[in-house]
């Protein structure tokens, strides 16, 4: 449910005792409308299988991957109005879910992990097609992907899992090739990835030690590993003007907020159960955190690093992205999934397969 400020009334004063208040603080006020707290202000539901969602420039759309049902082979990636959410676009992609999100606006290129068929899908957000599918050997599990639209390259995550490392891809977007596998010093199940452009390094979730793994993009290799504040470390922001990482601990329920350059912990905050993904402000005063099975998202104070409001979004809240220029937030929740090898969904599920806006 929204959460609503009540207002408060206070006797009037004269203007002697305002003028006399503000010489002796020292300061000049300005009165003005209090802001509004954190609220849901709609949500829509859509096609089966949501995961991750991103906000584009190009289209001035929010584009949601839908997977679709298991073995439905109608897996799409839809476009919706950031105001309405009603559907303006559709890119088929068959059998070939994408999973994990990222955009270049600079490029005007959509980007998927096709964790099922091991490679990263782009797409041309102007015409829809795909453009190229991309991988590096056989058998790998994309999971995140994050792009640097400055020198036109995407990093993507691949969890280890058999006999396969985990790895990071990075990949030259320009050509659609992978230009490197990084695999040294990413043992531990590789899962989210955040790119710091000032020191050309990623920061990277390891999620069977509970650690942050630091990535030297020149070196092509691990240089540090820290712990991350919590237990089953799953996906990390970066606050370079502030020097912190935001990390979700999806065991432990909780957001730890770690110095960077030490990568000990300022604070760790109590989130809600399963908390998931993480996702900055563009001026970094707030953190969004998807507590999947609490169903709700943390809106956290980035500054005082308290939490504003923990609002009902849908079942599994998976995703937040961010539209920099209105400020808007908007929130994929996945549905209810019955167990392997039974019909899906599991039941129906109104408050899943959805995609919430939330107005701060």
């Amino acid at each position: 449910m929204p959460i609503i400020e009540a207002s408060r009334h206070h006797p009037v004063l004269s203007r002697r005792h305002v003028f006399a208040l503000l010489g002796a603080a020292g300061i000049a006020a300005r009165v003005g409308p209090a802001k509004a707290a954190p609220a849901v202000e709609k949500s829509v539901k859509l096609a089966p299988g949501l995961y991750e969602l991103v906000v584009s420039t190009t289209t001035n759309l929010v584009h949601v991957a839908s997977a679709g049902a298991r073995g439905a082979n109608n897996a799409k990636i839809i476009g919706l109005d950031p105001r309405t959410l009603e559907t303006r676009s559709t890119i088929e992609l068959g059998a070939d879910g994408a999973f994990g999100l990222a955009v270049n606006d600079t490029t005007g290129t959509l980007f998927g992990t096709e964790t099922r068929g091991g490679k990263l899908v782009a797409i041309d957000l102007r015409s829809g097609a795909v453009k190229a599918r991309i991988a590096e050997g056989e058998g790998a599990h994309p999971r995140q992907v994050v792009v640097d639209e400055a020198r036109n390259r995407a990093f993507v995550s691949i969890f280890g899992f058999r006999d396969k490392p985990s790895a990071i891809w990075v990949v030259d977007t320009a050509t659609n090739t992978v230009s490197a596998s990084i695999t040294e010093g990413l043992e531990g199940g590789i899962t989210g990835l955040a790119y710091d452009p000032a020191g050309d390094r990623l920061f990277a979730t390891a999620l069977e030690p509970n650690q942050v793994v630091e990535v030297s993009l020149s070196r092509r290799a691990a240089v540090r590993r820290f712990a991350s504040g919590g237990e089953g470390a799953v996906n990390v922001a970066v606050d370079a003007a502030g020097g912190r990482l935001f990390v979700t601990n999806q065991k432990s329920g909780q957001l730890a907020v770690l110095n960077a350059a030490s990568g000990q912990p300022i604070k760790v905050l109590e989130t809600g159960a399963g908390a998931l993904g993480v996702t900055l402000s563009a001026d970094g005063a707030l953190a969004y955190v998807t507590n999947r099975g609490a169903g709700t998202v943390s809106v956290v104070d980035a500054r005082t690093l308290a939490v504003m409001a923990n609002l009902e979004t849908g079942t599994h809240p998976n995703t937040v992205a961010l539209d920099k220029r209105s400020g808007l937030a908007y929130v994929s929740n996945k549905a209810r999934m019955a167990p392997r090898g039974q019909p899906q969904p599991a039941a129906e599920d109104p408050n899943g397969d959805t995609v919430s806006l939330i107005r701060v």
